[in-house]
C-alpha cells in the first residue's frame, strides 16, 4: 500500500494507556493510519523520517488565548507557535471585536485561513466590557451576533470567557445569563468558558449552576481543589503553574480535568521563552511527570473542546505530532508535524505576510493628524487657586490602581501639573470621529521626562497617552494617529521607540520576530522613563480597563470600578 509518510522508530506516547511504545507511525491523507511495527506489512511510504527512538507526542493544543495579545495577525502568529509544537489553538478575539464588532471576528477567522496551525474561535461574551455610559467602544457582540457566528462560521466552537461573574452569582436576568441560556438551548455540546477569580463555596457553586464550567484564573490550592471536586475544568496559565498547584494536582487522579493554556503572551516573551511549550516546561520544573504534562497539553484540551479528531497519536486522528529531543524537563522541540507534513515546509517565511484585512480596517483611527494643544491642558474649575485631584496611583507589580489625592496649583485657569510628581493621562475616543477625551492624573509608577501613547488599550482600545510634559504627549499621540495605530515612546521631544499597529489599531502583519524586537525596545524605553514593571506595556494598556480595580480612565472620564460610576477628577 502506497502511503504518504512513515515516521520510523519513534518512542510514541499513548495518551490512552499512558505509556511509551517504541514503534513506527504510518501517515496517510493527513491522518495517522497505523501505529506499530510495520516490517512486512507492505507499506510503501513516499517519504520516511527516522526518529531514532526519540519521543513523539501529539501536537500541543491551546484552548484559551487571545491572538491580539501578541500584536500579530493570525498567519505569522500561527507560524511562530507551530514552530514550538502548538498545532491547534482556540482564540477569543474580544480585542478586535471591541473595535469592529461582528466584522472584526469574521475577518480574524478569514485571516486565519492557511495558517500553519489550526485556529478555532470562541465568541466574545463581554463586548463591550461596560455600558456606553462609561466608555465608547467601536463594536458590540450580542445574542444576534452570537447566533450568526455559530450558524455561519464552522471555526466558531465555544462561548468565550464569561467575565461578569457577579451577574451570575445574583442568579437573575442579565446579559451573561442570556448568553449562557442561548448556549444551553442552541449549542448544548459547545463549551462555555469562564473567568472566575477567587470564587469559592456557594459563589463558585452558583457560577457552575448558571452554566460556566471552566476557569483559567490564578488559583490557590484550596480554590483548585474545590473546582476539581465540583467538576469544573481548570485551565492553568503560566502564573498558575506553581509547585503548590502541581502538588495538589498530583495528589488526586486529575488527568483529563485540567489543561495548560497561555491566555496573553506578549510577542517578545513568545520569541524569547516560547508559548504553550514554555508552560509545559514550567510544569515539569515544578515536579509534574512528563506523561501528565503531555496529557494536559494534548488529549485533555482536545476533550474539553470536543475535538474528536486530534489530541492523540492513533488511527484516524489528524497527524499533528511533536518530536522531542528527549524526555527531560527541557522539553526541547526538535521537529513539528502538521497533518503529517513538517511545519518548516507548511509555509515559507515569505508567505502569509502583507495586507489581509478589508481596507477600512487600516483606517480605524478616526482622529485628526494634528491634535490641538488644548487637549493636553487641564482646565481648572473657575476661580480656583489650587485643586485637589483624584489620582490613579499605579501599582508597579500588578495592573491595578488605587485612588489617591494630589493638590496642584492653578495658573491662569489651568492646572500646573508638569512640575508635579505625576503624569497627565488622556483617553481620546477614536472610533466615531467625535474625539471626546477623558483626563486624569496618574501617580506612583509614572513616566519621567517623556510620554507614551498607544491605541492598544484594553478593552475598548481608544487612544491612551500619558506623560510628564504636554509636548511629549502630543508628539507620541500624533505619531500613533498618523500611523493609524500603534505604540510610541517619546523622550524629551524625540521618538525613541515605536511599533505601528495598522490593523484595527491593534495588530501588525510583520513576522513575529520583528514585532518582538520592537516591543522589547518599547518596554526598555518605558523602563528608562521610570515606568518599571514586570510587564510595562500590559500594565499601561490596562489603565483604561474599567472592570479592573480600582480607579481607571476612559474617554468619558474617571471610573470608580467598584461602583461602576463616573467620578469627578477634582475631588
Amino acid at each position: 500500500m502506497v502511503v504518504d509518510a512513515l515516521l520510523k522508530d519513534a518512542l510514541v506516547f499513548n495518551v490512552f494507556l499512558k505509556r511509551w511504545d517504541r514503534c513506527d507511525v504510518v501517515i496517510h491523507r493527513g491522518r495517522f493510519l497505523y501505529v506499530g511495527k510495520v516490517e512486512g506489512m507492505g507499506f510503501e511510504p513516499e517519504e520516511t523520517r527516522d526518529c531514532g527512538g526519540k519521543p513523539l507526542i501529539p501536537g500541543l493544543i491551546d484552548i484559551h488565548l487571545h491572538i491580539e495579545s501578541t500584536l500579530c495577525t493570525p498567519v505569522p502568529f500561527a507560524r511562530a507557535v507551530a514552530e514550538r509544537g502548538v498545532t491547534t489553538v482556540v482564540s477569543e478575539p474580544h480585542e478586535i471585536a471591541n473595535v469592529f464588532g461582528l466584522r472584526g471576528i469574521q475577518e480574524m477567522i478569514r485571516a486565519s485561513e492557511g495558517a500553519a496551525a489550526d485556529v478555532y474561535y470562541g465568541v466574545p461574551s463581554s463586548v463591550p466590557a461596560t455600558s456606553s455610559d462609561l466608555e465608547t467602544s467601536g463594536g458590540a457582540v450580542g445574542l444576534e451576533e452570537l447566533n450568526r457566528l455559530f450558524r455561519e462560521e464552522p471555526k466558531v466552537i465555544c462561548l468565550g470567557e464569561v467575565m461578569n461573574c457577579p451577574e451570575l452569582i445574583d442568579m437573575g436576568l442579565s446579559r451573561a445569563a442570556g448568553f449562557i441560556d442561548y448556549m444551553r438551548n442552541e449549542q448544548p455540546f459547545a463549551a462555555v468558558e469562564g473567568h472566575c477569580p477567587s470564587y469559592k463555596g456557594l459563589d463558585l457553586a452558583k457560577v457552575l449552576f448558571m452554566g460556566v464550567d471552566s476557569d483559567h484564573c490564578l488559583q490557590d490550592p484550596e480554590g483548585l481543589e474545590q473546582r476539581l471536586a465540583n467538576g469544573m475544568f481548570v485551565e492553568l496559565q503560566e502564573k498558575a503553574v506553581t509547585p503548590e498547584i502541581v502538588d495538589c494536582l498530583l495528589a488526586h487522579d486529575t488527568d483529563g480535568l485540567f489543561c495548560f493554556v497561555t491566555d496573553d503572551v506578549p510577542p517578545n516573551v513568545l520569541v524569547a521563552k516560547g508559548h504553550l511549550d514554555h508552560v509545559v516546561r514550567k510544569a515539569l520544573e515544578a515536579g509534574m511527570p512528563l506523561e501528565k504534562a503531555v496529557i494536559a497539553a494534548t488529549w485533555s484540551p482536545a476533550r474539553r473542546m470536543g475535538f474528536r479528531d486530534r489530541g492523540a497519536i492513533a488511527p484516524g486522528k489528524v497527524a499533528d505530532a511533536v518530536l522531542l529531543a528527549d524526555r527531560s524537563a527541557d522539553f526541547t522541540v526538535e521537529e513539528v508535524f502538521k497533518g503529517g507534513i513538517p511545519v518548516s515546509r507548511c509555509q515559507t517565511a515569505e508567505e502569509g505576510f502583507g495586507a489581509s484585512f478589508p481596507e477600512d480596517f487600516y483606517q480605524s483611527i478616526r482622529l485628526p493628524g494634528e491634535l490641538p494643544d488644548t487637549l493636553f491642558e487641564l482646565e481648572a474649575p473657575e476661580g480656583a487657586g489650587v485643586v485637589c485631584c483624584r489620582t490613579m496611583e499605579k501599582n508597579n507589580l500588578t495592573t491595578y490602581t488605587r485612588e489617591g489625592r494630589l493638590t496642584l496649583p492653578v495658573e491662569e485657569g489651568r492646572v500646573s501639573w508638569e512640575e508635579a510628581p505625576c503624569n497627565l493621562a488622556l483617553v481620546i475616543e477614536r472610533h466615531t470621529g467625535k474625539a471626546g477625551a477623558g483626563k486624569g492624573i496618574m501617580t506612583g509608577c509614572i513616566f519621567q521626562g517623556g510620554a507614551v501613547a498607544t491605541s492598544y488599550a484594553h478593552d475598548s482600545h481608544n487612544l491612551l497617552v500619558a506623560g510628564g510634559r504636554a509636548s511629549d504627549m502630543k508628539m507620541a499621540a500624533g505619531w500613533v494617529v498618523r500611523n493609524q495605530g500603534g505604540i510610541c515612546v517619546v523622550r524629551k521631544g524625540e521618538v525613541v521607540a515605536s511599533l505601528a499597529l495598522p490593523v484595527a489599531g491593534l495588530l501588525s502583519e510583520d513576522p513575529m520576530p520583528e514585532i518582538a524586537a520592537q516591543v522589547a525596545r518599547i518596554q526598555q524605553a518605558m523602563e528608562e522613563l521610570g515606568f518599571v514593571h514586570p510587564n510595562p506595556l500590559m500594565s499601561f494598556a490596562t489603565l483604561t480597563l474599567p472592570v479592573s480595580p480600582a480607579l481607571k480612565l476612559t474617554d468619558k472620564g474617571l471610573v470608580d470600578v467598584r461602583s461602576s460610576t463616573l467620578v469627578e477628577l477634582f475631588a
